[in-house]
């Protein structure tokens, strides 16, 4: 999911992503921790039959890197998964990090990304 910002003010949009994904963490931690879904937890949860692993993509930004601690000066590179981008006050966030904007690729469009409210 991204959002995108458009001003400096509070962004109320943000909040059932942030309860979505601080379920996640607690879920991450949990078995982190040893402490695995039961059979009694497992038995409230959908179930997928004849499933499989698959890829999908998710919007990134790509582009030439500067100050990056895996890409050096000047290489290209992607990003993981965009959650935030905010053009008019200079920034995005991904999965892993914040990203200052420089200039935006002439050839390159904001995407449209349908935003939840």
């Amino acid at each position: 999911m991204t959002f995108i910002i458009k001003n400096d003010g509070p962004a109320p949009q943000l909040e059932s992503e942030i309860i979505r994904l601080n379920g996640l963490v607690q879920a991450l931690d949990d078995i982190r921790r040893g402490r695995h879904p039961d059979g009694a937890a497992l038995a409230s949860c959908p179930m997928l039959h004849d499933w499989q692993v698959i890829r999908r993509p998710d919007p990134c930004l790509t582009g030439v890197m500067f100050n990056h601690p895996h890409i050096s000066d000047g290489r290209p590179g992607v990003t993981t998964g965009l959650w935030v981008l905010a053009p008019e006050l200079g920034y995005a966030r991904t999965m892993s990090r914040y990203y200052a904007l420089g200039r935006q690729d002439r050839g390159a469009s904001l995407p449209i990304i349908p935003s939840r409210t």
